[in-house]
């Protein structure tokens, strides 16, 4: 330490004369105080010395504090951003989920509202078919409601609705499982239903066929006439929809409608409903010579009176006096076939009529070459006369069934 600055320093300090002597350059000052001015002074500058202390303490303390706050200040604004983006993911994720089970109910309440249409499109055809076929019914389920209402169609406008508790929600989307599972059992019966009419369709079909064979009558055509073939090959269970096993048995339908259509004007009917048979047909024993000759169709018991009916649908072409046959009418069925009606003691038709199966045509008498009040039945192809059994005998078959 420099000699000067030590002297000025140790006078300073030692506080035991009344004077101050300064040193500077090589030059001496010396300051006379009196003793208390000297401590005073003393006193104001060991004051300074703290408050420069201090000071620069505070300035340094007061800048770690800001520093501190800022830091802190800073972790919690970060802190607060964070859990804010934390909330607002989960209401997304909230929100996202709700759109999503909304989403997924409406999808549910459209698929459910698609089936019951097809549904109702398929019974309305089930129907159809049941009243060709015979009458197959599903189990009546009309018990089945569903409340919950669709979203708006087309792009109509609908009020904001607040989306439905989860508890409201679970519910509705039970209550649509539930419809579901009826809607599977309806169609089950239907698809039961269905192969019931495809059961009585082919079985009437067989017997139509066996009637017409019995008969010995040509089969009506019902192909559409296009080529087809190819080797048989058994289709696989379950490969068939509603609609294309409901097109087939349409199909057998139609050939069912058109067998029954022919049949309308085969003679297959008795003239004669509850009357027995009193003479056959071929040979027999001519009533009134007593030798062989030719019966050309059957005699029916019938009382004077009695109602005598056609025995197919056809178009009169005889009413009236014709010989032997005394009072008779004759009818066209058409496709060569005819019919004639002897010995009626009224006739109730004319001709040119057109007649359906069961249609009145005149009343039993004993008119003509008869021995007594009856019914002469004939039935002829292309002209000729065969055996009436030969149909009546067809028409027992169908009627069988």
């Amino acid at each position: 330490m420099p000699a000067a600055a030590g002297t000025r320093h140790a006078s300073l300090l030692s506080g035991a004369a009344d004077r101050i002597v300064i040193e500077r350059g090589g030059r001496r000052m010396a300051i006379r105080l009196p003793r208390h001015g000297v401590a005073a002074l003393a006193a104001a500058l060991a004051l300074l010395g703290g408050w420069s202390i201090a000071a620069a303490g505070y300035v340094f303390f007061h800048d770690a504090v800001v520093a501190e706050l800022r830091q802190r200040s800073n972790a919690a604004s970060k802190g607060y951003q964070a859990e804010l983006a934390a909330m607002r993911d989960a209401l997304e994720r909230t929100r996202t989920k709700g759109l999503v089970e909304r989403s997924s109910l409406d999808d549910r309440l459209a698929e459910i509202l698609a089936r019951q249409a097809a549904i109702e499109k398929r019974q309305s055809r089930l129907d159809a078919l049941a009243d060709l076929g015979g009458g197959a019914e599903t189990k009546d389920r009309s018990d089945i409601t569903f409340s919950l209402k669709p979203a708006p169609m087309d792009g109509a406008s609908a009020p904001e609705e607040a989306a439905p508790a989860p508890g409201l929600r679970s519910s509705a989307l039970g209550e649509a499982e539930k419809v579901a599972s009826a809607l599977d059992a309806i169609e089950l019966d239907q698809a039961r239903a269905l192969e019931g009419v495809a059961l009585k369709t082919a079985e009437r079909r067989r017997t139509l066929e066996r009637v017409y064979d019995a008969a010995r009558l040509r089969r009506p055509a019902v192909s559409d006439g296009r080529a087809r073939g190819g080797p048989f090959e058994p289709l696989p269970a379950g490969s068939l929809t509603f609609e294309t096993r409901a097109e087939e048995i349409q199909a057998e339908r139609a050939a069912v409608s058109a067998y029954e259509a022919g049949l309308s004007r085969a003679p297959i009917r008795t003239p004669a409903p509850g009357a027995s048979i009193s003479s056959g047909f071929g040979a027999r024993p001519d009533p009134f010579l007593g030798r062989l000759a030719f019966h050309a169709g059957i005699d029916f018991e019938r009382d004077a009176g009695e109602s005598v009916r056609a025995t197919a649908g056809g178009r009169v072409t005889n009413a009236g006096w014709s010989g032997g046959y005394g009072e008779m009418v004759e009818i066209d069925h058409g496709g060569g076939l005819a019919t004639r009606y002897g010995h009626l003691s009224a006739v109730l038709v004319r001709v040119g009529d057109e007649v359906k199966i069961g249609s009145l045509l005149g009343l039993a008498g004993s008119t003509g070459r008869s021995t007594g009040p009856h019914l002469h039945y004939e039935t002829r192809v292309n002209g000729e006369a065969v055996d009436p059994m030969r149909f009546l005998n067809a028409g027992r078959l169908l009627a069988a069934r």
